[in-house]
C-alpha cells in the first residue's frame, strides 16, 4: 500500500476514533473486503485499469454509499485514485488490518503512537495523504488560510527555538510525551486542523526534521486554495442552475467545495474548459477541433 494512501486512512481513522466509531469502520471495511472478494463482478469493475478513475469510485459510492459510513468507504476510494488498479484488493485488505489494529488499541486505551518505520520520502507521503484528508473536511477558504498561516508560525517558533526541537526530536523521549509537548504548546493556540496536521508529522517520523516537514504541509495548504477554485471558459453564460449542478460535480471530483470562476470566451466556440488546480477538462468546440485538425494531419 502506498504510503500516501496510508497516510490519508490515518486521517479518516483518526477521525473515527475521536468520534467513538472506530470498531465500527474496522467491521465495514472487513465487510466490504468480503464483498470485493465474493463479487466476481464488482472486482473487475474496481481492478479494470481501463475505467477511469471517477468510473471506478462513482460504482463503489453508487454501491457502496448508503450501506458503510465516509469514514469506511473514504480511504478506499481514495486508493482508487491513487494506487496501481490491480493493487487495490491488498490496498483494501491492508486498510482493514490497520483499521483493526487502531480498533484494539482503542479497545485498551492505548493511545496513539508512531508509525511504522519509512524514509524520508515516504515519511512525506505520508503526511501529504494525512493533509489530503484533513483539508478535505474543512469547508471555508478563509480556514485553509488560517491553517497555513498557524503552520508557517509554528515552523518559525521551532526554527528559532532550540529545545523546542531537541524535545521534539529526541527518540529516547516516548512519542506520547512528544506528542503531550506539542499539545501543551498548541492548545487553545490554533485550530484542531492545525493540532492534528502538526502532531502527525512526528507520528510519521519525522520529528527531526519538525521545521521541513512543518514547510511542506505550508506548501500543500497553499495549493489546497488552487484546488478549490475552479477557472471555467464558456462561449455563453452560465446561468444559476448550470452553475450549481457544474460546481456540485466538480466538488464530487475533488473531494472539497468548488467555486467557480467563470470567463467568458467566444474563442472556445461551445463547451466548456475547466481547470481546477491540477485537473483540466476541456469540452470545448475549439478543441474538438483543433484535435480533428490535428488527426487528419497525421494521417496526410
Amino acid at each position: 500500500m502506498l504510503e500516501l494512501v496510508r497516510g490519508y486512512a490515518t486521517a479518516t481513522f483518526d477521525a473515527a476514533e475521536r468520534a467513538g466509531r472506530i470498531a465500527t469502520v474496522a467491521a465495514e471495511l472487513a465487510e466490504m473486503s468480503r464483498l470485493l472478494v465474493a463479487s466476481e463482478e464488482l472486482r473487475g469493475v474496481v481492478t479494470d485499469a481501463s475505467i477511469s478513475d471517477a468510473s471506478r469510485r462513482a460504482v463503489l459510492e453508487d454501491l457502496l454509499g448508503d450501506k458503510v459510513s465516509v469514514e469506511a468507504l473514504a480511504p478506499f476510494t481514495f486508493a482508487v485514485s491513487s494506487e496501481r488498479a490491480a493493487e487495490l484488493p491488498k490496498t483494501l485488505e491492508r486498510l482493514v488490518e490497520i483499521a483493526e489494529l487502531e480498533s484494539s488499541r482503542v479497545a485498551v486505551e492505548e493511545p496513539s503512537g508512531a508509525e511504522p518505520p519509512a524514509g524520508r520520502s515516504g515519511a512525506y507521503e505520508r503526511i501529504r495523504g494525512y493533509g489530503e484528508r484533513i483539508f478535505e473536511q474543512i469547508t471555508s477558504n478563509s480556514e485553509v488560510d488560517e491553517i497555513e498561516d498557524e503552520l508557517f508560525r509554528l515552523a518559525r517558533i521551532a526554527q528559532q527555538t532550540v529545545s523546542l526541537r531537541q524535545a521534539l526530536a529526541d527518540s529516547a523521549s516516548p512519542i506520547e510525551r512528544r506528542l503531550a509537548v506539542l499539545s501543551d504548546l498548541l492548545s487553545g493556540r490554533v485550530m484542531p486542523a492545525t493540532a492534528l496536521l502538526a502532531g502527525y508529522v512526528l507520528r510519521a517520523g519525522r520529528s527531526r526534521d519538525f521545521v521541513g516537514a512543518l514547510d511542506y504541509l505550508v506548501e500543500i495548504a497553499a495549493a489546497e486554495r488552487g484546488r478549490r477554485v475552479a477557472d471555467v471558459r464558456a462561449a455563453v453564460e452560465l446561468d444559476a442552475g448550470e452553475r450549481r449542478r457544474l460546481s456540485e460535480a466538480l466538488s464530487r471530483i475533488v473531494r472539497r467545495p468548488v467555486e467557480l470562476r467563470v470567463r467568458i470566451d467566444p474563442s472556445v466556440l461551445g463547451g466548456i474548459s475547466i481547470s481546477v488546480g491540477d485537473t483540466v477538462i476541456d469540452g470545448t468546440v475549439r478543441h474538438r477541433l483543433d484535435q480533428l485538425r490535428e488527426a487528419l494531419m497525421q494521417r496526410a
